[in-house]
């Protein structure tokens, strides 16, 4: 199934890097969504904490299957096959949100992102539970179904604002009261996770998503659709590090607002057995 979520009237508006981006997803939709309808899927815990399930290792295998017969000779580096290091490489989350998947919850997707020089020019998410896709290039806008342009929102008022902040889990005992100090000056709090709160900024339909815990193939492609978006993105203390561990995605507006806080929260000490092990699942 190519390009379902595109009218043909808009394909041609498609970098080549976006196109191969749909494929990919249309392969990692066709390999996930044949695990999501089994009664049991495999899994166990990384050595992090995190889960993982056959099902995220499949569709990684998937979609490189799918890449060296598109593009052949172009480098990947994913979350469980690992792969390049540096360089011109696609960025990968077969499953972000795993918990979520193997709960049968309907929030989860692939994540896909192109590096080139060092900078990431093209990015997908793709939720086929929730039959939705979202895309970005450098410069040219981002996306999502039929072709309709992202926007964020234009609040530039916390106490008018929505907030989104992943899960207490990712975070200790001393940050998390940090963070309580941060949401208490929004109106609504959503424990939105993963890609989930991020691609809400890019909509409009919430201001701020925080994620901790995060690897560059958490943040990449959100990243990008945010920005494409006219929203700002950044790590928690300010900087443009994607393998920083956490990442904040705004309206711009009330970006300087969540980083205040957050810059706070870095290598934060806590008293021995809280965990928490600070990584998003």
């Amino acid at each position: 199934m190519i390009y379902r979520q595109i009218p043909t009237s808009d394909r041609a508006n498609l970098t080549d890097r976006l196109r191969v981006a749909h494929l990919l997803a249309d392969a990692a939709d066709d390999s996930t969504m044949a695990a999501y309808h089994k009664s049991h899927v495999g899994n166990w815990t990384k050595p992090d904490g995190s889960l993982v399930t056959e099902a995220d290792v499949a569709t990684e295998q998937q979609i490189r299957q799918a890449l060296a017969q598109v593009a052949p000779g172009e480098e990947i580096l994913g979350e469980e096959l690992s792969g390049a290091n540096r360089g011109d490489r696609w960025i990968i989350d077969p499953i972000d949100g795993t918990e979520n998947f193997s709960r049968r919850s309907s929030i989860w997707g692939t994540l896909i992102a192109w590096e080139s020089q060092g900078r990431i020019t093209d990015a997908l998410v793709s939720a086929p539970v929730l039959g939705r896709r979202w895309w970005a290039s450098l410069g040219r806008g981002a996306f999502t179904d039929g072709g309709r342009r992202l926007s964020v929102s234009d609040v530039s008022e916390p106490a008018h604002a929505s907030i989104c902040y992943g899960g207490t889990h990712e975070y200790d005992r001393l940050s998390l009261r940090k963070l309580n100090s941060l949401l208490r000056c929004f109106r609504t709090a959503w424990g939105w996770g993963n890609f989930w709160g991020h691609v809400q900024v890019a909509e409009g339909i919430v201001d701020v998503a925080i994620s901790n815990g995060t690897a560059i193939w958490d943040a990449a492609a959100p990243a990008l659709i945010v920005a494409e978006a006219q929203g700002s993105w950044s790590d928690f203390d300010g900087g443009h590090r994607l393998d920083a561990g956490a990442f904040v995605t705004s309206n711009t507006r009330l970006h300087d607002v969540a980083t205040a806080v957050t810059h706070t929260m870095i290598s934060s000490d806590d008293s021995p057995g809280d965990n928490k092990d600070g990584v998003e699942r």
